[in-house]
């Protein structure tokens, strides 16, 4: 067993009726479109697609001051867990795997910088993963000014149950929300996959306010996804999470 947790943040948050995923790419200087992936976060199905990276700056690359070297923990398509490196190239694509299929991003991050960076360098760019045949097919992203993506959703990988033990959300800007952590799976015992129904697991109202860290127990079975969402009453709220649980191999 071992830990999984999801950390997100988004501002300018707006008042779509079927609520917003708790990302930042709605910053990303060309909004995603399909899909309308930069409120909803796509998902490429379960035999996947292949996948490429790319940053808005020529600085993120081996010779730049931002980030030169990016780690990618996906899901195949088979539901296993795979671990991928990629030399990130500034404003040139860089395909991932080679082209190979990719079902899901569960997390990326910085693991080098580039030689003009300083001790501490972050993304000097934002940092995207999409769909090759489709640049507005945006699945994850690193934002500029950071070095690990801020998108909470985790595809459980396959031969493994993640039971859900507490999360904390926060709205930062005087905006209602009603903050709601989502999986595609129902409650029964043992829980069933409902590939791409989200159903609520948890709900909380913040208003410039935390929730504070809230229990949960659920269990959330292999090849489901985890995700956060909110619902603005007013438009330019900003809000972040954090959950977290136990993934146990079956």
């Amino acid at each position: 067993m071992r830990i999984m947790r999801g950390l997100g943040e988004r501002e300018s948050i707006g008042t779509t009726s079927t609520g917003e995923d708790l990302t930042r790419m709605n910053e990303l200087s060309a909004t995603p479109a399909a899909l309308d992936s930069h409120i909803v976060v796509p998902y490429p199905g379960d035999a996947g697609v292949p996948m490429s990276i790319i940053s808005e700056s020529a600085q993120d690359g081996p010779a730049g001051t931002g980030v030169d070297e990016v780690t990618l923990e996906v899901i195949d398509p088979d539901g296993s867990e795979r671990t991928i490196v990629v030399a990130m190239n500034g404003q040139t694509t860089v395909p991932i795997d080679g082209g190979a299929n990719i079902r899901f991003v569960n997390d990326m991050y910085s693991t080098a910088l580039g030689s003009g960076a300083s001790y501490g360098g972050v993304a000097a760019g934002h940092i995207r993963v999409y769909e090759t045949a489709d640049a507005t097919m945006v699945f994850n992203m690193i934002a500029a000014g950071g070095n690990k993506s801020l998108v909470p959703h985790r595809l459980i990988p396959a031969g493994f149950d993640l039971y859900l033990k507490e999360w904390i959300c926060a709205e930062g800007n005087n905006k209602r929300l009603t903050m709601r952590l989502r999986a595609d799976c129902n409650n029964d015992a043992p829980p069933v996959r409902q590939s791409g129904v989200f159903l609520f697991k948890s709900v909380v109202y913040c208003n410039q306010s935390t929730s504070g860290a809230m229990p949960l127990a659920y269990c959330i079975p292999e090849l489901s996804v985890v995700k956060v969402s909110a619902w603005a009453s007013a438009i330019n709220g900003e809000a972040s999470v954090h959950w977290w649980g136990i993934l146990v191999k079956k």
